[in-house]
């Protein structure tokens, strides 16, 4: 390495943990103390941080995984540029931002030039370019990848939720009959991990709330899909489970034990937004107004630990892992997921819509 390169390698080093230093104080004092502000504005401020996020990226097109003050931006991620291309292209539509879906096809080209890997974010990707845009080549793509996606033991149970949803929504998009039933088994195979807690045997424990959140999303969405009753009834579970651990100020604990045990001494952001979105829907999906609530109360934490000025570019809009931001095992990170499904939650919010769209 050139002498200048090894200085300004140092430099940055040392900008990020000046930067890490003024966010701790910051922390310190008392968090969830930014200013709270309409959606549209927090929505505008955490998609221009995903933009930035795909523009870091080493590989055209697929959109880095978060960014951390040790390291700067992570490697690419397979998983959240899929996921992503669900939140760009109704974003693009509701917002009447076009470089947006510009954004989502570079994604989605980049999924199709990856090597075939089994990978539940691609899936939701190439499903979500078809059903949008009516993009084939996605729709047989995806076809391929869910021959992967069978029935194996060793999966815990929000792999096995998630890929009940996802192969539901193939199935119906693809009129698949065999897909419906392998997506069928999948839910059957969450549903049995669950505890009469409405918790889940099989996850590590304790359990991050982002994992409990998804869990609970895709069942429901998959039993709606697959009309099993048992499967809405198992979210609703672990949906009032989450819920009832939700404090006056709107914070949830970053991870759970059986019996909804607090298993941390902080709050997850990106696990917050996305137990957001996952009430929103069910609310959408008629589970009544307490969910919306619930919702509310989450997304006003969540947009007060959001900076959404400065002139620190790859924090301006990003969501931190952990508040305070020194606890955990990510934490002096921002994470691309939680910045995904918080923009998910604060749409569905305004426009009334689901994301992904309902088939």
């Amino acid at each position: 390495m050139m002498p200048t390169a090894r200085l300004d390698s140092s430099m940055r080093h040392k900008a990020r943990r000046v930067r890490a230093l003024r966010w701790i104080m910051q922390d310190l004092a008392g968090i969830a103390r930014q200013p709270e502000q309409a959606h549209r504005t927090h929505l505008r401020a955490t998609l221009e941080w995903l933009c930035r996020a795909q523009d870091a990226s080493a590989t055209a097109g697929l959109v880095a995984g978060g960014w951390t003050f040790e390291s700067g931006w992570q490697a690419p991620s397979i998983d959240a540029t899929g996921r992503l291309i669900e939140t760009f292209l109704p974003a693009a539509e509701y917002l009447a931002w076009p470089e947006l879906a510009q954004r989502a096809c570079h994604m989605l080209d980049a999924l199709l030039e990856a090597p075939e890997v089994a990978s539940l974010g691609r899936l939701h990707g190439l499903i979500a370019a078809h059903a949008r845009l009516g993009q084939r080549e996605s729709l047989a793509r995806a076809l391929r990848d869910a021959q992967g996606m069978r029935i194996d033991a060793r999966h815990p149970a929000a792999w096995h939720a998630d890929a009940a949803h996802v192969l539901a929504r193939l199935a119906a998009l693809a009129g698949e009959d065999g897909l419906r039933g392998v997506a069928r088994m999948h839910l059957q195979a969450a549903c049995c991990a669950q505890t009469p807690s409405g918790w889940f045997a099989d996850l590590a424990a304790p359990t991050p709330t982002a994992t409990l959140a998804r869990v609970l999303r895709s069942l429901a969405e998959a039993s709606r899909l697959l009309g099993e009753a048992a499967g809405f009834d198992a979210a609703l579970r672990a949906a009032h489970g989450l819920s009832d651990q939700l404090r006056p100020d709107g914070a949830l604990c970053a991870a759970f034990d059986d019996g909804w045990t607090p298993g941390a001494r902080y709050a997850c952001v990106p696990g917050s937004a996305e137990a957001a979105a996952a009430w929103l829907r069910l609310a959408q999906m008629g589970g009544g107004a307490a969910w919306r609530d619930a919702a509310w109360r989450l997304l006003a934490w969540v947009k007060r630990n959001q900076r959404t000025e400065g002139d620190q570019l790859t924090l301006r809009g990003a969501l931190p892992n952990a508040a305070p931001i020194w606890r955990g095992a990510t934490a002096f990170g921002v994470d691309t997921l939680g910045a995904k499904y918080f923009a998910d939650a604060l749409m569905m919010d305004m426009v009334g819509i689901a994301i992904p769209p309902v088939a």
